[in-house]
């Protein structure tokens, strides 16, 4: 019975450092780096592009995304906005370090978001 809570623990564990290529992000350190350039983000910035980051090629809706990153129960349109103005100024911070880095969150039109390494002929880590 211990044994199997050990290794329902052990499951669940994530890396501390995912790198693709030349964007990175250490959960450790709270730290997010394209071509070796830290971006400056919000704790909320960092927190939205470290799910996504954790699920390469899994597509989220901006609902999904509010229920896992906020915690809230999200019926609202207006709630899912925020998702968007977010994901907006990551881009942004992103681009601001290399015109191409935005490319790594894609827009499902209509739905949400979904971060994809290979965009840019890069791997997914372990992969």
């Amino acid at each position: 019975m211990r044994i199997e809570v050990v290794l329902r623990r052990m499951r669940c564990v994530t890396p501390s450092r995912m790198v693709f290529d030349r964007f990175a992000i250490d959960s450790v350190r709270r730290e997010a780096t394209l071509n070796d350039k830290i971006i400056k983000l919000t704790a909320l910035e960092f927190k939205i592009l470290h799910f996504l980051a954790s699920h390469p090629g899994q597509s989220w809706s901006r609902q999904q995304l509010i229920e896992k990153i906020w915690g809230w129960n999200c019926n609202d349109t207006g709630e899912e906005k925020v998702v968007s103005v977010h994901i907006g100024q990551i881009r942004k911070k992103m681009i601001h370090i290399d015109a191409t880095g935005s490319q790594f969150i894609k827009t499902i039109r209509g739905f949400g978001y979904r971060f994809d390494p290979n965009t840019l002929g890069i791997g997914i880590p372990g992969g």
